[in-house]
C-alpha cells in the first residue's frame, strides 16, 4: 500500500472510529414495517474535532419484513436512503462519508449561496441488508467561516430509479429523524484533538461541487451478467467516439486490486475529479465504502501511525475531462470502465455491480 493511500485511510478511520464522549445524541424507533425506508431502530451521535470540524455517526437497523420491501421488484423497486440537509447559511460543507451499508451511492445537491447542501446516501444494496446487523454511517462536516449557528438535519426517504434518468425521491416518504445545531456540539473527542491545520484547503469550490452528478436510474435496472455486459459495451462504445477537446462529465470504475492516488491520477490524465469512492477493509474483514469530495485529503501525516484499514483501494471517481483524456484513461490496465453523460443520463460507476456479478459466478 502506498504511503499516501495509507494516510488517506487513516483519516477516515481516525476521525470516525475513535471512542470518546459525544455532545449530542438522539435515538429513534419505527414499529411500522410498511414504512420500510425508516430504520426500525437508529441512533445519531455528533462531536467536534477541533473548532471547525464536526462528525456525525448514525447506527441503523432494519427488520426482516422491511428488507423484504427492498427486494428487486423491477424498475420501481424501493431504494432506502439516509440524507443530511444543511441550513441556508451555507456555513457547513460536507467533506467525507464512510459506511458499511451495501451498494451505496452518494448525491450532493448544492444549495449555492442562498441554501444549504444536501447529501443523499442511497442504499442500492438494500435487499442485501442483514436484519441481525447494526449498520453505521459516518459523515464529516467543516464550518467554512467559524459560524456557530448552522444546523444539520437527518432524514430518511424512499427512492426509485427512473429508466434513462436519475434515481428520484418518492413523494411523501421523507421522515425527519433529528436536527443538530453546531452550537449544541461543544465537547471534543479527547482521542483526536484537532484536524490537520490546512484541512479546509482541500474543499472543492461550488463550481466543482455542481459537477457531481446524480446517480443514474438505469443503474437500478441491471439485474444480470447479461444486462451488465450490455451496459458496459454501450458505455465503452460511447467513450470511443467522443470529440477530443469537448469536456464531459464522467465516472470511472477501477479494478478490485487497484491502489492509486487520485491526485496523481488527475495530473496524469488531466482530470477534474469532484468525487472519489474507495473501499477500506478492517482486520476482521468488515468492508467500508469511503466517499469524499475533491481529489485529495491533504497533510495527513498526523494520522500516519493509525492507518485503521488493513486494505484500502480506490474503486470509482467522478468528475469532468476531455474526450481524449477519457479515452486514455479507459485504456489504462487498472480501469474497468469509463462512462460519460448521454443526454440526461448521468455517468455512474459500476463497482458494486461488478462485485455482484463476480460473486454469482
Amino acid at each position: 500500500m502506498k504511503k499516501r493511500t495509507v494516510v488517506t485511510a487513516a483519516l477516515a478511520m481516525q476521525l470516525f472510529l475513535c471512542t470518546g464522549a459525544f455532545a449530542y445524541e438522539s435515538e429513534f424507533t419505527n414499529s411500522k414495517a410498511a414504512n420500510a425506508d425508516l430504520p426500525a431502530k437508529a441512533k445519531l451521535e455528533a462531536y467536534k474535532v477541533g473548532k471547525d470540524f464536526m462528525t456525525t455517526k448514525v447506527r441503523a437497523e432494519w427488520t426482516k419484513e422491511q428488507i423484504q420491501a427492498f427486494q428487486r421488484q423491477g424498475i420501481l423497486r424501493n431504494i432506502p436512503a439516509l440524507a443530511f440537509q444543511t441550513d441556508a447559511s451555507d456555513a457547513l460543507k460536507p467533506k467525507v462519508i464512510m459506511t458499511n451499508l451495501p451498494g451505496v451511492k452518494v448525491d450532493l445537491n448544492t444549495g449555492g449561496e442562498d441554501a444549504g447542501d444536501e447529501v443523499i446516501v442511497s442504499i442500492l444494496g438494500g435487499d442485501r441488508l442483514n436484519p441481525d446487523k447494526s449498520y453505521t454511517l459516518y459523515t464529516g462536516w467543516s464550518s467554512r467561516d467559524g459560524n456557530d449557528k448552522p444546523s444539520l438535519t437527518l432524514h430518511t426517504l424512499q427512492r426509485f430509479g427512473q429508466p434513462g434518468g436519475t434515481i428520484n425521491d418518492l413523494s411523501d416518504t421523507k421522515d425527519q429523524l433529528a436536527r443538530i445545531e453546531w452550537k449544541q456540539v461543544n465537547e471534543t473527542n479527547p482521542n483526536f484533538k484537532a484536524a490537520p491545520a490546512d484541512f479546509k484547503v482541500s474543499f472543492p469550490s461550488h463550481a466543482d461541487e455542481k459537477n457531481i452528478k446524480k446517480v443514474k436510474g438505469e443503474y437500478t435496472g441491471i439485474y444480470s451478467k447479461e444486462t451488465l455486459e450490455q451496459y458496459r459495451k454501450a458505455a465503452a462504445e460511447r467513450v470511443d467516439i467522443l470529440s477530443e477537446q469537448s469536456i464531459w462529465p464522467f465516472a470511472a470504475t477501477f479494478k478490485k486490486s487497484t491502489v492509486t492516488d487520485p491526485k496523481k491520477l488527475a495530473e496524469l490524465y488531466k482530470l477534474n475529479i469532484s468525487q472519489v469512492y474507495a473501499i477500506g477493509e478492517t482486520a476482521d474483514g468488515e468492508e467500508f465504502t469511503v466517499i469524499w469530495f475533491g481529489d485529495d485529503l491533504k497533510d495527513l501525516s498526523l494520522l500516519e501511525k493509525h492507518p485503521g484499514f488493513t486494505k484500502f483501494h480506490i474503486i470509482e471517481i467522478e468528475g469532468r475531462a476531455s474526450g481524449d483524456s477519457l479515452r486514455s484513461l479507459a485504456h489504462s490496465s487498472s480501469v474497468s470502465l469509463v462512462e460519460v453523460a448521454d443526454k440526461d443520463r448521468q455517468p455512474t460507476g459500476i463497482y458494486w455491480l461488478d462485485q455482484l456479478s463476480s460473486a454469482s459466478k
